[in-house]
């Protein structure tokens, strides 16, 4: 299977790829109508403790199953991409983030998804709670910034860049 949709998801009518606005996109043939894809939003916590260490989990699912990252995961329905990190963080380590600051927003391909997705940094002011792996993460801890692990996520690397140097 090659990835590209045939069919509409609204109506099942047959998609067809037409020019409009310079670009290739996706069109219905029975509603007459384009389709427009858009990148999927995913949010990430940075959490540095006290002594400057960051906070990082060890992923337990694909994609970078085994490898190091930020806590994170996709924005859902009814909360706002902060929202989302904060979840996440507390889904994925134990800990409740607050003061959520926006480091920045990276745009990324990937082939896992077979999609666009958007990765939305959030660094936490401050955080509670007891430091335990959970949900997807196997393991989390702090680490120093001058011995982290190898990242699984390029956005990750540029996220946790971005903080470190700020």
């Amino acid at each position: 299977m090659d990835g590209r949709k045939r069919y509409c998801p609204f109506c099942g009518g047959p998609l067809s790829a037409r020019e409009s606005e310079g670009r290739k996109r996706l069109f219905c043939e029975a509603e007459k109508r384009f389709l427009y894809e858009n990148p999927v939003p995913a949010a990430t916590a940075l959490v540095l403790d006290s002594g400057g260490r960051i906070l990082l989990v060890r992923r337990n699912r694909e994609p970078g199953r085994g490898e190091w990252a930020l806590p994170g995961g996709f924005v859902e329905n009814g909360e706002s991409p902060a929202e989302a990190a904060r979840r996440e963080l507390e889904e994925e380590t134990g800990l409740r983030g607050d003061g959520a600051l926006l480091v920045d927003v990276i745009y990324q391909e990937s082939e896992f998804y077979r999609t666009a997705l958007l990765i939305i940094g959030y660094r936490f002011s401050a955080f509670e709670g007891e430091l335990r792996p959970g949900d997807d993460a196997d393991e989390a801890g702090f680490f120093e910034p001058q011995s982290l692990p190898p990242l699984a996520f390029e956005s990750h690397r540029r996220l946790v860049s971005a903080v470190l140097v700020s």
